[in-house]
């Protein structure tokens, strides 16, 4: 059997070469036309209420998958009891790998200008020692 086959294949050498170039041609014309989709697939129905709150959180803010809000309400924020434990929130953030930047209240500038240089100096709006 396998000496017929080989016998095969030399004798076909070049019809099946032909063959081999051209299912490669269309492999490859069909490979190029790929595309990638970066959409997920509903794990929960469009219908749920965490995904309603989701999707409307996506109109609110919009998305960015990049981006992590973390909001307070309190009417007691700047008070030492609350504000000092999110200075030391915020810190740990930084600490995460991966973590670029934090934009907080703590880390707020107020730009003064500076009469001399005629130049805006950002300075700590609230100059904490932490």
């Amino acid at each position: 059997m396998w000496e017929k086959l080989g016998k095969a294949i030399i004798k076909y050498r070049f019809v099946l070469l032909i063959l081999l170039t051209a299912v490669t041609a269309l492999f490859a014309y069909w490979g190029s036309k790929a595309e990638l989709g970066y959409e997920f697939t509903r794990a929960i129905p469009t219908d749920h209420p965490v995904n309603i709150a989701y999707q409307e959180f996506k109109k609110k803010y919009g998305q960015d998958g990049n981006l992590m809000v973390v909001g307070v309400q309190t009417d007691q924020f700047f008070t030492e009891k609350v504000f000092n434990p999110y200075i030391s929130l915020q810190n740990n953030l930084k600490k995460i790998p991966g973590v670029i930047d934090i934009i907080a209240i703590p880390g707020a500038v107020n730009l003064v200008k500076d009469s001399a240089s005629e130049k805006l100096q950002a300075k700590k709006y609230l100059p904490l020692h932490h």
